[in-house]
């Protein structure tokens, strides 16, 4: 199944990315190694994330304390969300 991330989503992973750039390069690439490994996964098997709402479901990713929010619609996986897992709900609630 196809992977695609909402303009949101992307811009939450590259804000994610910049985070860990500035601290580490290393860092960084982990992270993008990271969510590839998450997309991987959903892409495989897209119903591993808990639900979150009857159309969403989340997936931790491993390593970083990151939340990918996503939906299953009939072609594709999409991402919607790429939030730390200690941000307040309130700021991706509306996502579900």
């Amino acid at each position: 199944m196809k992977v695609l991330f909402t303009a949101a989503a992307r811009a939450e992973s590259l804000e994610a990315f910049d985070y860990y750039h500035q601290r580490s390069e290393q860092a960084a690439g982990r992270f993008i190694e990271c969510l590839e490994a998450a997309t991987t996964c959903l892409s495989s098997h897209p119903t591993t994330g808990k639900p979150l709402s009857a159309r969403t479901r989340r997936y931790l990713m491993k390593v970083f304390p990151y939340l990918v929010i996503y939906r299953i619609e009939r072609e594709a996986v999409w991402i919607i969300g790429v939030v730390h897992e200690k941000r307040d709900p309130a700021h991706w609630r509306h996502l579900l």
